[in-house]
């Protein structure tokens, strides 16, 4: 059945699930697909688990061994990169600055400055003093597991980052990153941070690499390793070791490249919505647009090319809430949901119902709250009440109405919050899928648990059930619209933003809530040229009515579920880099590749050297990411400036245009297997 066939699994980590899928790349097909729960503690064990379902599967159906036989790759999506930036997670990082101190906020306590640096055009100013450098690494050492090094303009010439780079592995032996190595594009500060970010996050990738190739290895699994990038591109082991800030926002990049595989939609709007949070992109000739100014994560703008993703916390696990004032929110936390807290912990279901019928309302959280212990806190000092808390519910989770009575505090003087954002404790709630479950929609849990929550809710909201189930749907169906607008309308014209005045808000309103039995002596309805593609477990139940609003076509391919794990195994491997020429400083022209600078007398010398050592270095960057059959993309772009005397020229003629630069961009694109 699988003769003259190969295969490929799909892993990827999302913040709620971990999905997986055995692809057939010859027939372009998911013949098995998982999800499991993510361990948020231990991302091991549910890639561990993902696997494992996996191959149960194919044991089943007696396709193990012929899938074993011809697999080709294990790729794979995380969540690591993007969640340890975001908090601020990883190795403490060591900076050598050269030539420039930078005032900023950086991402790591831990630097020194050291002259040196080059001009704008590449030419050093003054050579790094080796004592001086010297004594810096070793003053940091003691302090710090990676280092960073980032020079002046080392974009124009990287000679002064390396020599330096050398020092610290002579020195110390610990990983180093330059931030040349990273980026081409001009901004000390985003360059910086990003080579900061990549030494923080080396340890976490390498560890996490290590536990797959280990899980894999004790399942007979035999095949090479590869892991998504930002902009959905693929790259080896080695080199998510090297570069693991480039795995950042690697999971909506998978779930877009998905998309196109599993509908065939070159063109059209992406929206990834899991339990954490709805991802929008724009897909164009097959790709997600790209950021190409750079990510920004975790409140740091870096230099990493990623997709252009547009992301709010809206998802089925996002935290329903009524406020004292009875302003009904969704999201952006996330919590457990009720169903799910009460299935694996069934005796939730009676403190529920004593929740229920003592009409409890707490004015600073809600009625519905349960705590469940992740892990105990390191590091922080507990008060009394804190360290009562986690002992009360180290066991199983426990409502705060009753952690309250076993304190005999009142519940809005206890302070249980600082343990959720430390993250010792999460919470369960009120979600969107509980609200699947009263209606039917979904009943995977317990659908009890999930209309106690309702009851109690609507109570403290002053409505009935059904009518709180349907404000609450309404409610999310408008931020998807909303989202969705927005998305679409700086698509057009980024220099506008919905999101900033009451007219906008009023606009989107209008639009939304428009009655077409009504008619009004100004109507406003929006229609959408491009189809929606929806992904994610629980677009189904959400999306129609949204779409029917937007005057569009609605797609939801098979296996939308698990989008993000097929498009984990669709990508290919790209490097692209940046090779400029510019004049010199009286004549001839300086050309800058990430490796070098070179001064050449003749323009068309020039080009040629810059081509030829650009594909050169493209080209071994991609064999490094584990690329075969490779292809090379060249374009060039010419810039002239007119002189004054000339300025009714021809566009064409370049005879009386100053020239001011060329810029050289190459792709070298591959297969991700031999």
């Amino acid at each position: 059945m699988t003769e003259n066939k190969d295969f490929a699994i799909g892993i990827d980590t999302g913040g709620t699930f971990t999905d997986g899928v055995v692809y057939d790349l010859t027939e372009n097909k998911i013949i098995s697909k998982t999800k499991v729960i993510t361990t948020r503690n231990n991302l091991n064990l549910a890639i561990n688990n993902c696997i494992d379902d996996l191959l149960q599967d194919l044991q089943k159906r007696k396709l193990k061994q012929e899938v074993l036989k011809t697999l080709k790759m294990v790729s794979l999506s995380t969540t690591l990169a993007t969640n340890a930036t975001v908090e601020g997670q990883g190795a403490d990082v060591g900076l050598i600055l050269i030539g420039h101190e930078i005032k900023r906020e950086l991402p790591t306590t831990h630097y020194a400055f050291i002259s040196g640096g080059c001009d704008i055009k590449g030419k050093i100013k003054k050579p790094v003093d080796h004592e001086e450098a010297k004594k810096a690494i070793q003053e940091l050492k003691q302090n710090v597991e990676a280092f960073a090094v980032s020079g002046y303009m080392s974009i124009r010439n990287p000679e002064q980052e390396t020599e330096v780079a050398s020092l610290i592995r002579e020195l110390t032996g610990y990983p180093v990153v330059c931030g040349h190595e990273l980026s081409a594009d001009l901004g000390i500060y985003e360059r910086t941070v990003t080579a900061i970010l990549n030494a923080r996050l080396i340890p976490l990738l390498a560890h996490l690499i290590e536990a797959v190739k280990e899980s894999l290895k004790s399942r007979n699994i035999d095949t090479i390793l590869k892991v998504v990038k930002g902009d959905g591109s693929l790259i080896s082991e080695e080199v998510a070791r090297d570069r693991p800030v480039e795995t950042i926002l690697s999971g909506p990049a998978a779930s877009f490249i998905g998309s196109k595989v599993l509908t065939g939609i070159e063109n059209g709007i992406v929206v990834d919505m899991g339990g954490t949070t709805t991802d929008v992109a724009i897909l164009a000739g097959g790709k997600p647009l790209l950021k190409e100014e750079g990510a920004m994560v975790g409140g740091w703008l870096t230099r990493v090319k990623a997709a252009e993703i547009t992301t709010i916390g809206l998802g089925g696990d996002s935290f329903i809430r009524v406020t004292k004032d009875r302003e009904l929110t969704i999201g952006p936390q996330k919590v457990f949901p009720l169903s799910w807290i009460a299935t694996e912990y069934p005796h939730l279901l009676e403190e529920l119902k004593e929740i229920k019928g003592s009409r409890y309302f707490p004015l600073n959280s809600q009625p519905t709250n349960i705590l469940c212990l992740i892990k105990e806190p390191e590091k922080i000092s507990l008060n009394e009440t804190e360290r009562n808390i986690i002992r009360l519910i180290k066991e199983k989770p426990h409502s705060l109405y009753w952690v309250s009575k076993q304190l005999k505090k009142n519940p809005d003087i206890i302070p249980w919050e600082r343990l959720v954002n430390i993250g010792s404790i999460h919470r369960a709630n009120l979600t969107p899928t509980d609200l699947l479950h009263v209606t039917g929609k979904f009943s995977r849990w317990n659908v009890e648990a999930a209309e106690l929550g309702i009851a109690i809710l609507s109570e403290r909201y002053g409505t009935t059930q059904e009518k709180f189930v349907n404000i609450a749907l309404d409610k999310l169906h408008y931020m998807i619209f909303e989202l969705l607008v927005e998305k679409l309308v700086y698509h057009k014209n980024n220099k506008i933003s919905l999101k900033k005045g009451e007219e906008s808000a009023y606009l989107i309103r209008e639009m939304f809530y428009r009655d077409t039995n009504l008619k009004d002596d100004i109507e406003f309805s929006v229609k959408v040229n491009l189809p929606v593609i929806a992904v994610g477990a629980p677009v189904s139940a959400y999306f129609p009515p949204v779409i029917k609003k937007l005057n569009t076509r609605l797609v939801i391919p098979q296996d939308a579920d698990v989008a993000n794990a097929a498009g984990t195994v669709n990508g290919k491997v790209v490097e692209r880099l940046k090779v400029l020429i510019k004049p010199g400083e009286s004549s001839g022209f300086y050309v800058y590749t990430p490796q070098e600078r070179r001064m050449f007398m003749d323009f068309d010398k020039a080009v040629e050297f810059a081509v030829d050592s650009g594909k050169d270095i493209a080209c071994k960057r991609a064999e490094k990411a584990g690329a075969s059959d490779i292809e090379i993309v060249v374009e060039r772009n010419d810039r002239y400036t007119t002189i004054s005397a000339y300025a009714d020229a021809e566009e064409t003629d370049t005879k009386n245009k100053l020239f001011i630069e060329s810029i050289i961009d190459i792709s070298a694109i591959g297969n991700p297997w031999g």
